[in-house]
């Protein structure tokens, strides 16, 4: 009868307040999504979305588990939506795992479950080398965590391998609880295994740390037919990289110049002064007209962010009128109208009055500001016109898994208008457009900080804005990640077409 008791109590204590845990963290996620989410099961159906959140609950981690680990099992549950914005934020639970267990400066690549190095600032470890293990952790077993791990805006395998890659080692580290990272890695030489351990490096020091690989750039830079910058202080930033790979020993990964042609490298369309973004635009095109050369637009990496910088790029290139976008659904909740009445007051608020009827952005920020909680507004766009100094030249663009949101946006455009030739690999996400307008919420018992879209941007008028297939590029460059890449040449032969014989 005592043990009976004990056992009883035993349930009450612990076995209870586990299954309690695991569900008030999907019972919250499942609120937030149906009560902020303009649509959130468009691209699954809901039976889809109740099947995954039951699995989850089966699923769901120990209490003990690491952070690592409880923000794998949130976004394995998310992806089934596809939406690249509702996640768990990489953001968060990554800078936690460094601040506690440091961090280690390498980069990886993943080639379907197989793992290579894709640069390494790491004592005799090299670059483009197979891995097979880290920290005693399979590398297919790896990828499979930095998968599940993975952001996806419908069916975009490419750039799910991408983002996958970036979450590896914070995951590796978290998971096994460790300071040291052991890589065994395959020798192409000798065709034997061999094992790299190496200690993280302190958060505070991880800028030192990373320093021999940093890809670190300006939101917006020129590089123009002779290799010169656009202005002096971009000059002085380009010696210093340069100066710093070559002490390296290394030569640069990402290719951002080439004979022939201007090119634009725009690495987000969200960072950095807005003056100076639209001034270096601005500019930078009206040099390249005055040399009458080709234009390369580089967007590869570039996780979108404001469609206003992004629709600035389309107006110095289309030739032709476009919606850009041509409409945004949004929903509001509790949560989003503080943040939309907090942004509408003071001299914003007296602008907004003012310009409603005339601005696009002041008659959104209006619209969202007095929209009652739990409704859906849909605001339509007018098309972008054709700009008087519009850039007429042959104009081409270069994309990877990693171009997203905003950057999907101006892809879709560029190519539905055959304004040039896209080269690169699938992009994450389809023309139709993309979610967006992410706002963040912390899991009740597990911490895990996740973005959830309130809004859906549509890209076109469509009847299928379900449908998820990612844009192709015109010229697909497989394994790109590569130095031995076909992307060098490929450029150079759209720049300098080769004679036919």
């Amino acid at each position: 009868m005592a043990s009976a008791s004990r056992i009883t109590l035993w349930i009450a204590i612990v076995a209870v307040p586990c299954l309690g845990w695991g569900q008030r963290d999907l019972d919250s996620l499942d609120v937030w999504l149906r009560q902020m989410h303009p649509d959130p099961f468009i691209r699954c159906g809901e039976q889809a979305w109740d099947e995954a959140l039951s699995l989850a609950r089966a699923e769901w981690p120990e209490p003990a588990a690491s952070k690592a680990d409880k923000a794998r099992a949130v976004n394995r549950l998310l992806q089934v939506l596809q939406d690249s914005h509702t996640a768990a934020s990489t953001w968060h639970w990554a800078w936690a795992v460094e601040r506690q267990y440091g961090t280690v400066p390498v980069r990886w690549a993943i080639e379907g479950e197989a793992l290579w190095t894709l640069d390494s600032a790491i004592p005799g470890l090299p670059e483009e080398v197979r891995i097979l293990e880290l920290n005693g952790v399979a590398a297919e077993q790896c990828v499979r965590a930095g998968l599940d791990l993975a952001n996806m805006e419908g069916y975009s395998p490419d750039g799910a391998r991408r983002t996958a890659a970036h979450a590896l080692t914070p995951w590796v580290l978290g998971h096994t609880r460790s300071s040291q990272l052991a890589i065994v890695w395959l020798d192409p030489q000798s065709g034997q295994a061999d094992t790299t351990i190496v200690a993280t490096w302190p958060w505070r020091k991880s800028g030192k740390a990373w320093n021999e690989i940093s890809t670190k750039r300006l939101p917006i830079e020129w590089t123009f037919p002779d290799g010169s910058a656009l202005g002096s202080r971009d000059a002085r930033r380009f010696k210093k990289r340069a100066d710093r790979i070559e002490a390296s020993g290394k030569t640069a990964r990402i290719q951002t110049s080439w004979d022939g042609a201007a090119v634009v490298k725009i690495t987000s369309f969200a960072q950095g002064s807005w003056r100076r973004y639209h001034r270096q635009l601005r500019l930078g095109f009206e040099r390249a007209r005055g040399l009458d050369c080709p234009v390369i637009i580089d967007l590869r990496g570039n996780p979108g962010g404001q469609s206003p910088r992004m629709e600035a790029l389309w107006r110095q290139v289309g030739l032709v009128p476009r919606h850009l976008p041509y409409a945004l659904v949004a929903k509001q909740s509790p949560a989003t109208a503080k943040v939309h009445r907090k942004f509408y007051r003071g001299l914003r608020k007296r602008w907004v009055d003012r310009h409603k009827d005339t601005s696009p952005d002041a008659r959104y920020i209006y619209r969202m500001a007095t929209l009652p909680a739990g409704q859906t507004d849909t605001l339509t766009f007018g098309q972008q016109r054709v700009a008087k100094e519009v850039f007429k030249g042959a104009v081409a663009l270069i994309i990877d898994g990693e171009s997203a949101s905003a950057t999907v946006s101006f892809a879709g455009a560029f190519q539905a208008t055959r304004r040039g030739p896209v080269f690169g690999e699938p992009c994450l996400g389809p023309s139709v457009g993309t979610m967006g307008n992410p706002h963040l919420k912390v899991l009740p018992d597990s911490r895990v900080v996740v973005s959830l879209s309130t809004a859906v941007y549509m890209a076109q008028a469509t009847n299928t804005w379900a449908q998820s297939q990612p844009i192709r590029p015109d010229v697909y460059i497989p394994t790109m990640w590569r130095r031995s890449s076909s992307l060098a040449s490929q450029i150079q032969d759209w720049i300098h077409p080769p004679l036919l014989p």
